[in-house]
């Protein structure tokens, strides 16, 4: 009743005090009471000079009055929200009872999933199963929960799908980053005639880069919708689990209906065959790669080309134990080595790595084209080249910053190369377990392959080594053994 208060008093003040009814056409006396227009013409007479306020009696010398328009709107606003909350009692009283005999709602048909009267149950529902009102309130509440429950573990899903799907779509990105990259790599390597290929493959690259951009974004924005639209739905039936039973029964079959197909869902097609397309042009790629290389060997028989000692030296790497990280462990021939549980009793010389599971080649270079493999088994790996006056104390990052060029795996299956900021991945029909290295140190230049396939992975170019020594460069993580 304390929240009835002030609209009875909103009530009161805008009621005439002589036909006890809101007022009509307000007006105000001089004493500051106000009356019906009507009401206080019949009250006064129309034969009377002096009168009185009907409702304090203060004497009025002149029968004057003034409209009160703004007591006049207040009067029929109150009105009006009178009127609407009684309608709204009359709605809340027929809501419960049935439409055909007026009769309370106290059964539900469980054949025809609706609340009925008793005269519905002994007539038109009679041969049906059905089971009192509240007993089918709670057991389709139960079941809404348990829609509703799924709804939201199909919203996160979609949420996680959408998350996964952006990953890829920045995998995509960095993938054809490195097939230009590439690209360029070997069109470097070639005469000035080549350069309109070049440019060709590029485009082609482009064209790719714009439709898949285009692609994922429409998948994303379809992502998107469906999450919202559950997310509408779930904020509808959360609602709706909200209302009495008898509300809450209407039309529930419908309800549970778009709850389940909500929940059958499609796998979104997000890249098409994009990944097919993506393949066949890192196949161009390396069939382009062969055909440079055919290109180069014709030169080196014409007359006048590089002497036969400018081809890539063999290199039989060896490791360099002074180097080696306390729990490396290396076979006598300094091929081999593999993690022990704890570090080993070494001497903590200036050349060995003490926080960093890296080791050096014995080898040093100063000039020429070298080559040599590496075979890693499971676990983080990295081979490369590494300067020789690179840091040996402390954290290291795996960076050309630190003077450390070097591809590997670094968590997953995927192909990683250390550059800065952020390490790229690389994409191969084969996960590697066999790297090529091939070192030009006067071009600057080290080019990584898969030893097997001779497939590309990745080139470092115009590298400064400035007559410093560079050296071999092995990283293996625990649980792991690598083969030079």
């Amino acid at each position: 009743m304390a929240g009835e208060s002030p609209v009875k008093g909103l009530c009161e003040e805008t009621t005439c005090p002589l036909c006890l009814d809101f007022f009509t056409d307000p007006v105000a006396i001089d004493c500051g009471h106000n009356f019906c227009q009507a009401c206080l013409t019949q009250c006064w007479g129309a034969s009377q000079e002096e009168v009185s306020c009907p409702q304090c009696r203060e004497t009025i010398q002149q029968k004057a009055f003034k409209p009160n328009r703004q007591l006049a709107n207040i009067a029929e606003l109150v009105k009006k929200l009178q009127e609407g909350k009684k309608r709204e009692s009359e709605r809340e009283g027929k809501r419960d009872a049935c439409k055909i005999h007026q009769d309370p709602l106290k059964l539900f048909c469980r054949e025809d999933e609706t609340p009925i009267c008793v005269v519905c149950d002994r007539a038109k529902h009679r041969r049906h199963m059905v089971l009192p009102l509240e007993e089918a309130f709670q057991e389709y509440k139960e079941k809404t929960k348990i829609h509703l429950e799924s709804l939201r573990e199909k919203r996160e899903e979609l949420k996680d799908q959408k998350y996964f799907q952006e990953l890829r779509r920045q995998d995509y990105q960095t993938q054809l980053e490195l097939e230009k990259m590439k690209i360029k790599s070997l069109f470097e390597r070639m005469q000035r005639f080549l350069e309109e290929k070049q440019h060709l493959c590029l485009a082609q690259l482009e064209d790719l880069e714009k439709e898949m951009g285009k692609r994922q974004e429409k998948t994303l924005t379809k992502l998107s919708e469906e999450i919202s639209q559950l997310g509408l739905l779930i904020t509808e039936m959360e609602e709706k689990c909200l209302q009495p039973a008898c509300e809450f029964l209407q039309d529930i079959r419908n309800s549970l209906v778009r709850c389940e197909k909500s929940l059958v869902g499609h796998v979104v097609d997000v890249c098409g065959n994009l990944e097919e397309r993506l393949t066949i042009t890192s196949q161009k790629t390396s069939a382009l790669q062969k055909v440079t290389e055919l290109y180069k060997v014709s030169l080196s028989q014409a007359p006048k080309t590089e002497s036969p000692n400018q081809a890539p030296k063999r290199v039989n790497v060896t490791l360099d134990r002074e180097t080696a990280h306390p729990r490396f462990l290396l076979s006598q021939n300094l091929k081999n080595v593999r993690i022990l549980e704890s570090a080993q009793q070494v001497p903590d010389n200036p050349e060995r790595f003490d926080q960093e599971l890296f080791v050096l080649g014995h080898e040093r270079f100063t000039s020429g084209r070298h080559c040599w493999e590496a075979e890693m088994y499971k676990a983080k790996w990295a081979v490369g080249i590494s300067r020789e006056t690179v840091r040996r104390k402390g954290n290291i990052a795996l960076s050309p910053e630190e003077g450390i060029w070097a591809v590997g795996r670094s968590g997953n299956s995927e192909i990683s190369v250390f550059t800065i900021p952020l390490k790229t991945s690389v994409y191969l029909r084969t996960p590697p377990s066999k790297i090529y290295v091939a070192l030009d140190y006067e071009k600057g230049c080290v080019e990584f392959f898969e030893a097997y396939t001779k497939e590309f992975i990745f080139a470092f170019h115009s590298l400064s080594f400035s007559g410093e020594g560079i050296r071999p460069f092995f990283y293996v993580s625990d649980y792991g053994t690598l083969k030079c």
